[in-house]
């Protein structure tokens, strides 16, 4: 598996999607946060036994911020809810409250037309790297995020990345970059013009709980 630091120069040609301007984005987001600002904390690699903190593709060093967002509600509970789950486990099984609580979904729209460079398949490959980058567990984290600080510097114009859910292969998942003097505004990419929906009660519960049911999980009480 290609855990391995990007080359200095792109052995290929970065694939780009785009997204039109307008274009909705799903956020779950602590309701303390406004739903469509970036995060500029640097996420450097941990020291020896230290657990990874953040995301996949997170600034290492803080010289950019970054936001993740699915391009519907399916995408954005999947990449959120998904993860560290106890698959084994008989029946219905409970989504611990603290993973819930205190959080809503909110949808975004792009502000102007976004440059994505597509990071699976085929466009990995242009990267000089597999799905790996995608789909390797925490551990892999590091080395994710040099390959991002690298695919910002083989293509200057492009906004972010973009690729399927590792949770939900169906589902499309987008991390945005930005200057981290405006993270706390949308970065000029985002804009949060629609309702925003806390998942502790209303519609926002009904559309968590939907989500849940497919994945034979329920809300902690």
């Amino acid at each position: 598996m290609p855990d391995i630091a990007p080359p200095a120069d792109c052995p290929g040609t970065p694939v780009i999607e785009s997204l039109a301007a307008g274009q909705p984005l799903v956020r779950v987001h602590d309701q303390t946060r406004p739903p469509a600002a970036f995060n500029p904390t640097p996420r450097p690699a941990p020291q020896h036994g230290d657990p990874v903190r953040g995301g996949r593709f997170d600034s290492a060093d803080g010289a950019y911020a970054y936001l993740y967002a699915g391009l519907n509600h399916k995408a954005a509970f999947a990449e959120t809810f998904g993860r560290d789950l106890d698959y084994t486990a008989p029946g219905p099984r409970p989504l611990p409250r603290f993973r819930w609580q205190a959080k809503a979904v909110t949808i975004c729209e792009a502000t102007r037309r976004l440059q994505l460079v597509y990071v699976q398949a085929g466009g990995a490959q242009q990267l000089g790297q597999d799905d790996w980058l995608t789909h390797c567990d925490e551990d892999g984290y590091p080395t994710c995020r040099q390959w991002a600080a690298a695919i910002k510097r083989w293509s200057p114009d492009a906004d972010g990345l973009t690729w399927r859910s590792k949770r939900d292969p169906a589902e499309p998942v987008v991390a945005l970059w930005g200057d981290p003097a405006t993270a706390e505004t949308g970065c000029g990419l985002l804009n949060a013009t629609h309702v925003t929906y806390p998942l502790e009660h209303g519609t926002g519960r009904d559309l968590l709980e939907e989500f849940l049911t497919d994945w034979r999980l329920y809300l902690e009480p």
